[in-house]
């Protein structure tokens, strides 16, 4: 029986505008009043994934920052997983000679050293406005917390990005395309996939309990953990070829989450009758 729900924000249960359609609001009240557990699995900030459950009136368990951060259904603090400044400062300096915007995030801010044109359209794709900070690379230094350096812009230009880092840093960092323009730098083993297992342990549940659905490569790490493994059928063909099924809402998840519990409650009750 499935027992929890997590799903990705954007590019899945969030819509152009960063907004819940009604359709998927209506979902997730289904899952509410058949006492489903629901977890959101982000790259955003959970100050962000809170404001988002605040406005569709729901609780939710949050992993947040792809992985670096873990919150309860209450809200309280599970566990987080920063960068060593030394490594951060590492990732930094080879990001210097990229014609990208470089945002260098914490648990509850993301941080630039000044504001673009460019950096005002990712801005614009955030819920809460980037804080101006120059000396970024002291900060650095100066062990200031960071869970994550995300980078946007050209494709091609990440994807060279990504083989630098690979080649000078890549048994250190876990490196993840999580949006068209995006590339995401994180520690080590940092992932929802394997935050997702420490919350799975928290709360005693097993792989076939729990379904997660998502659209990007960030998203992969959490496929692999459950029968039950659902992409957007937006999403990049390596992508989709990582989940089990394709569907086009979370709407759709919850339909199956509810006719694959009566099929089990079913089988169940017949079981007993034998």
């Amino acid at each position: 029986m499935i027992k929890l729900i997590v799903s990705d924000l954007d590019g899945t249960l969030l819509d152009h505008s960063k907004k819940v359609s009604s359709r998927e609001q209506a979902a997730l009240k289904k899952v509410k009043e058949a006492d489903i557990l629901l977890c959101l699995a982000s790259g955003r900030m959970n100050v962000e994934m809170q404001q988002v459950l605040e406005e569709i009136g729901h609780r939710a368990y949050s992993v947040s920052q792809n992985g670096a951060f873990i919150h309860l259904e209450d809200g309280s603090f599970l566990k987080s997983q920063l960068f060593e400044p030394e490594l951060a400062y590492q990732v930094y300096q080879l990001l210097k000679d990229f014609d990208v915007v470089k945002i260098v995030c914490s648990g509850e801010a993301n941080y630039i050293t000044h504001l673009t044109p460019a950096s005002d359209e990712v801005q614009s794709r955030t819920f809460r406005p980037f804080i101006i900070k120059e000396d970024i690379e002291q900060s650095l230094q100066a062990e200031l917390p960071i869970c994550k350096i995300s980078t946007f812009g050209d494709i091609q230009i990440l994807l060279a990005l990504k083989a630098l880092i690979e080649e000078k840093l890549g048994d250190q960092v876990e490196l993840f395309i999580s949006d068209k323009d995006c590339l995401d730098i994180m520690p080590r083993q940092v992932s929802k996939g394997n935050s997702l297992l420490v919350l799975m342990e928290q709360l005693g549940l097993k792989p076939e309990e729990i379904a997660c659905v998502g659209d990007s490569f960030n998203d992969v790490s959490m496929f692999g953990i459950t029968p039950h493994s659902f992409a957007m059928k937006g999403a990049h063909p390596e992508v989709k070829q990582k989940a089990n099924y394709h569907v086009e809402s979370v709407a759709e998840v919850v339909d199956h989450v509810f006719a694959y519990n009566d099929k089990y409650m079913q089988e169940q009750k017949g079981s007993t009758m034998v």
